[in-house]
């Protein structure tokens, strides 16, 4: 297995996991607080966007590419995140925890929470 297959599926199994917190965070629908547009992203230096995509559709999720800090390219990672206020909020917290405990296992790895109030 070369390099990048083999980051290819610790992404992939990154994003499951990421999924899953965000779908366990969610099982409380209280749903209360500002509408928000809260979601977990990440950027991987020097890597494919390509590679990224099948890393994502691999775990069942879907990326969208966007340029933040400073024209960096980075991706949202769409988990679930049901409801719109506190709800998603603490869906996409859980998300972005999973996504951030990973910043050293993948070379060039690095992640964020995206929050903003609509």
């Amino acid at each position: 297995m070369n390099t990048t297959t083999t980051i290819k599926a610790q992404l992939a199994e990154l994003f499951r996991r990421a999924g899953a917190a965000a779908e366990l965070a969610g099982s409380n629908d209280e749903d209360g607080g500002t509408c928000n547009l809260d979601t977990p992203a990440f950027r991987v230096e020097r890597m494919r966007k390509a590679t990224i995509e099948r890393a994502a559709q691999a775990a069942g999720l879907t990326v969208t590419e966007f340029d933040w800090f400073g024209g960096r390219r980075w991706f949202w990672l769409h988990t679930p995140t049901f409801g719109q206020g506190n709800r998603r909020a603490r869906m996409a917290q859980a998300a972005a925890h999973v996504l951030r405990e990973a910043e050293g296992d993948i070379p060039g790895f690095r992640a964020s929470l995206y929050c903003q109030m609509d």
